[in-house]
């Protein structure tokens, strides 16, 4: 009897040894497949949706590529963390597919778009925005809209790898596009530099722009001293 009671109490405890493994919570941060999708189009195979998500305590949020809350364009329940990868994630596709995303950094820009007409006395008149927040990972800001004489324009960011690609023999860049908001696939312009730069500008004359990489630079040299108007 003894070794029958014994035995009911040892089933009745919890059973951690065997129990199921909770899924690893996803790191915080801002997340997108924009290579992926970018490359699967140029080698041209199947689409690959562009997505981008946020990760904030548990907590994961479709968003476009100006970080914008939207409706997920698949379903994201599948999103776990890459084995060996701390910046990234992989979304298993409903086809079968996986993709990756890529952990974004975060970037502060200033932008200027010149205004038309010029000041009275000749002298180009600019609009300026600085704090622009945006991220390397395909990130978007909309420069110049609802400015009277300006014209509106679209920044883009991408810590391009080139791994997706089977043919460019091209260096890992970091490239800035400048885009017009009725054509968001075809830019009008871009600038690269390293890929381990803190910072990249552009200056077009009717349109100029610096992103810097938060934290890779001491705050007193985030600044818009190189703007020439």
């Amino acid at each position: 009897m003894r070794s029958g009671a014994m035995l009911l109490a040892l089933m009745a405890l919890p059973c951690a040894g065997i129990s199921a493994a909770k899924s690893k919570p996803l790191p915080n941060g801002t997340y997108t497949n924009a290579e992926d999708s970018y490359f699967a189009t140029e080698a041209k195979q199947p689409t690959i949706p562009w997505i981008g998500v946020t990760v904030a305590a548990g907590n994961v949020q479709s968003v476009d590529a100006f970080g914008a809350v939207v409706t997920a364009p698949v379903p994201l329940t599948t999103l776990k963390p890459e084995k060996g990868k701390g910046g990234a994630l992989t979304l298993t596709l409903p086809d079968g597919r996986t993709t990756q995303l890529r952990r974004a950094r975060p970037v502060t820009c200033w932008a200027a778009v010149r205004k038309s007409p010029a000041k009275a006395a000749g002298a180009p008149d600019w609009h300026f925005m600085r704090d622009v927040k945006m991220h390397d990972q395909g990130g978007r800001a909309l420069i110049g809209q609802a400015v009277a004489g300006a014209e509106p324009v679209v920044i883009r960011l991408r810590s391009v790898t080139w791994s997706g690609s089977r043919t460019s023999s091209n260096r890992p860049s970091l490239v800035l596009y400048v885009h017009k908001p009725d054509e968001p696939d075809q830019a009008v312009s871009y600038a690269w530099a390293d890929e381990g730069a803190a910072r990249i500008g552009i200056n077009l004359r009717w349109m100029q722009a610096s992103c810097t990489i938060d934290g890779m630079e001491k705050p007193s040299q985030v600044s818009s001293k190189t703007f020439r108007g």
